[in-house]
This record gives C-alpha cells, sequence and structure tokens, in this order.
C-alpha cells in the first residue's frame, strides 16, 4: 500500500516566525544559542513539528512543537496527567504562546519508530507489557483524571448516546443517512454491552506503531493528543494490533503483544480476544468524531483525503465490523 499523500486542499499551520523560535530557545537554555540543524518532521493543518539540533547545549536537540486548537489539549496532557516513567511519553521542557499558537519543547526521543523498522519479538513483548502497567497504574487515578476536566471521559454506558451526537450533524449535512444513523447507534449498543465489564483508564487513543518510539531497548509512546480519553483501555490494544498500515512491521507480533499484555494485565487472552472487535469499532466511532469536528471547523481535508468521503468509508467500516460480530 502507498502511504497516504497530505490533502492539497488542506491550509497547512503557519509557524511562528524564526525570531520568535530564537527568544524561546534563549529563555530555555538562558543565553543566544546556535541551531545547527532543522529537521522538519510533520506540517499538517493544525500541528507543526521540527527537531532542531543545537551547538553546545544539553539537551543539543529538541523536537519543536507547534499546535493549534484543539490540538493544543496536548500542553495539558503533559503538564497535568502524563507522568514519563509510567506513560513513557517524552519530558515537556517548556511551552510558549503565540496568538493561537501552542508550541511546545519536547525531549527528543529519536526518529526509529516502529512502523518502518523490524521488531524483535523481545520488544513486542516489552511494548504489551509496557501498555498494559500504564494502563493500570492510571486505572487507580481516574477519579483524578475526571476532576481535572482536561479529557473527555467515555464509558461504556455513554457510547449509545455517544454515537447519536456523532451521526446526528452527519445526517443533518447528508453525509449518512437515517439507517446508517440507526446501524451505528445499535452498533454502539452492542459495543456497550460487549465492553461493560471493562476497567477505565488514560487511553491514548491513537495507539499505532508510528506513534511508539524506540530508544535502546526502551519504547515511549509519542503523540498524545486530542484522540487522548478516559476510557476503556482495550481501545488501544484493538488499535494497537489491527492489520492497519500505521502498524507496519508490528503486525508480524500480534500474538507476541496481545499474550505480554493479558499476562501483565491479569486477564485471559480469551476473554480480551472476545472484546477486540467491539473495541475495535468504538476507536472507528471515535475517528468518526473527529471526521464530524473537522467539518464542523469548516476543515473539509484530511492527511489522506476529503473529510466527506472518509466519513463515509469509517461509517462503512463501523457498520461491516457489526455485521462481522453479528
Amino acid at each position: 500500500m502507498q502511504a497516504p499523500q497530505e490533502d492539497p486542499s488542506l491550509q497547512l499551520l503557519t509557524p511562528a516566525p524564526d525570531e520568535k523560535l530564537q527568544s524561546w530557545l534563549s529563555e530555555f537554555y538562558g543565553k543566544t544559542v546556535e541551531i545547527v540543524s532543522r529537521e522538519l518532521l510533520r506540517h499538517r493543518d493544525l500541528s507543526y513539528v521540527e527537531r532542531i539540533v543545537l551547538k553546545d547545549c544539553l539537551p543539543d536537540s529538541l523536537i519543536y512543537k507547534q499546535v493549534l486548537p484543539p490540538w493544543d489539549v496536548e500542553q495539558d496532557l503533559h503538564e497535568r496527567i502524563l507522568i514519563p516513567s509510567i506513560a513513557s511519553s517524552a519530558q515537556l521542557y517548556m511551552t510558549a504562546h503565540s496568538g493561537q499558537l501552542t508550541t511546545m519543547f519536547l525531549e527528543d526521543l529519536g526518529g526509529v519508530n516502529l512502523k518502518d523498522q523490524a521488531v524483535e519479538t523481545k520488544t513486542a513483548r516489552h511494548l504489551g507489557e509496557d501498555i498494559a502497567r500504564m494502563h493500570r497504574a492510571y486505572s487507580y487515578r481516574t477519579d483524578e483524571l475526571i476532576q481535572m476536566n482536561v479529557l473527555r471521559t467515555l464509558n461504556p454506558i455513554d457510547f449509545e448516546t455517544f454515537a447519536n451526537q456523532v451521526t446526528k450533524p452527519l445526517l443533518e449535512w447528508g453525509d449518512l443517512n437515517d439507517d446508517d444513523v440507526i446501524t451505528i447507534a445499535q452498533a454502539a449498543k452492542e459495543i456497550a454491552h460487549a465492553l461493560a465489564g471493562e476497567p477505565t483508564t488514560l487511553v491514548h487513543g491513537d495507539l499505532y506503531a508510528e506513534n511508539i518510539i524506540k530508544r535502546n531497548e526502551r519504547t515511549f509512546i509519542i503523540d498524545w493528543s486530542w484522540f487522548t480519553q478516559i476510557g476503556v483501555p482495550t481501545m488501544d490494544l484493538a488499535s494497537l494490533i489491527s492489520d492497519h498500515p500505521k502498524n507496519g512491521e508490528l503486525r508480524k507480533h500480534v500474538d507476541e503483544i496481545l499474550e505480554a499484555y493479558c499476562f501483565e494485565s491479569g486477564r485471559k487472552t480469551e476473554d480480551v480476544q472476545k472484546a477486540l472487535p467491539y473495541a475495535a469499532a468504538l476507536e472507528r466511532l471515535c475517528f468518526l468524531h473527529w471526521l464530524q469536528v473537522r467539518k464542523s471547523m469548516g476543515i473539509l481535508g484530511t492527511t489522506v483525503g476529503p473529510v466527506e468521503q472518509l466519513m463515509r468509508t469509517v461509517a462503512d467500516d463501523i457498520m461491516s465490523k457489526r455485521e462481522a460480530w453479528s
């Protein structure tokens, strides 16, 4: 499969002027600094990411990330919720603002993600264990996280209402028809029933191999964002072991990840396997929500094509998953 191309209709984010960058770097390091190199990692409509290498500085490289609302929730995530030793996330060194832009200077974890690199069995097992530990650790803090009012909470009891909130505008816009809305609502009801016994914890929400960095023997999770929520952990696992192209080489290690996750979390593998198709459909419903939000913002493109076309594809995917388990 070819890599997705940026939709030419997207209006890419305009980064802050270079003089702003220099002033922020001087503030962070406490001196005037010399930039050795800048590597553009991502440039989209709501985010802009670079790796910056500096001369005679510690750290000698940074991830320089700028985001627009609603992607700016990442600042609150790093400052108030993420504990790097538990979530295996990057350290946030400093934040700054310029107009609507939120700028973050983050720890540079390197550029070796698990999508494009050969993955050893040992790494896959460690990854499954680490994610299970993270989910368990944050499951003890859900009341605290909810009170912070930073993230949305999505419990099984909310799924059907959530599905109706997502599909109502799509029906009004003509992107879905009445039968689609009824079927998706029924799917949400069935997902809620299947996942009713799931614990509640911090969920990354976009957990694919391309968002997992390997440095030495450790793995780190990046791009905590709008998709992050307080919800059911199997949604992360369903994304991670799916056949999605964003999982790349990691797709060869589905069994090892699942086995390690279940062992570390103390759950029976067969029970988790039964829940995974429903969790995968829930992840698609959350992605459909993001597309609905984009269109409501007047953004009609995505990195993989027009919003309306992708909404149709995702809705069909949810309904086909329901057919498979019905």
